[in-house]
């Protein structure tokens, strides 16, 4: 009797797990899934509860999975808080960013639009605030590594305006250092801010801020000159 013949169109491959589907959902979208609802949860957690008081269980309790799914994406609650404030920061900076690109290509103009925005970022959203402001040095976030990696292009933007402003300044004074300078002092004012329950206007911020810029402006503008007179 013959044998009948094997089908010639069946695929042994075995999918690997990554193939798999689910419900139409491959496993690599649905790991895709559950980091998204790790993070939602954590921004939740975090901003309300703080660094010190979250925890994973807390985290994986918001996002309704079970424990194993954090190990899947983050080794640590740190990690984790890393990542929050990552998104975060960006979320703020590319609105300041955009608001920067809209307006006139003046420093004092750029400097109070970007100055408002900020303030209202941080006004709208508690969570927002405790996260990017309050916790950043909890968790032992620094100042310099935040301004680094999330705010280089609001730097880069203010380093070229610099430039093509005072074009004789060459190397003195530190244009970085003193762009360091104005942010840290707006990073302590919105602490302060936050602490006291935004009892002040944004307005006000922005004013008591803004005298540091129109004050720096007539500092550099006046440097320029006289490198402009001494080369001439």
């Amino acid at each position: 009797m013959a044998c009948a013949a094997p089908h010639a169109s069946l695929d042994m491959t075995t999918p690997t797990i990554s193939q798999r589907r689910y419900s139409g959902v491959s496993a690599d979208e649905r790991r895709a899934q559950r980091h998204e609802r790790l993070l939602q949860a954590a921004y939740e957690v975090f901003g309300v509860h703080g660094y010190r008081l979250t925890t994973m269980r807390l985290i994986c309790a918001q996002a309704r999975l079970a424990d194993r799914y954090f190990h899947e994406h983050f080794a640590t609650v740190h990690e984790c808080f890393k990542h929050v404030h990552d998104r975060t920061t960006m979320d703020v900076s590319m609105a300041v960013e955009e608001a920067i690109r809209s307006l006139p290509p003046d420093l004092l103009t750029r400097a109070r639009g970007a100055l408002q925005t900020f303030f209202e970022q941080i006004r709208q959203d508690p969570r927002r605030a405790r996260i990017l402001i309050q916790d950043a040095s909890n968790s032992g976030l620094t100042a310099e590594d935040r301004v680094a990696q999330q705010y280089a292009f609001i730097v880069d933007l203010l380093r070229a305006r610099f430039r093509q402003k005072y074009p004789a300044l060459q190397g003195y004074p530190n244009i970085d250092l003193i762009i360091s300078g104005c942010i840290g002092m707006v990073s302590h004012t919105t602490m302060l801010w936050i602490e006291r329950g935004f009892d002040l206007p944004v307005e006000t911020l922005i004013d008591h801020n803004l005298y540091a810029w129109t004050g720096l402006d007539q500092w550099l503008s006046s440097a320029n000159a006289t490198a402009l007179q001494k080369t001439a």
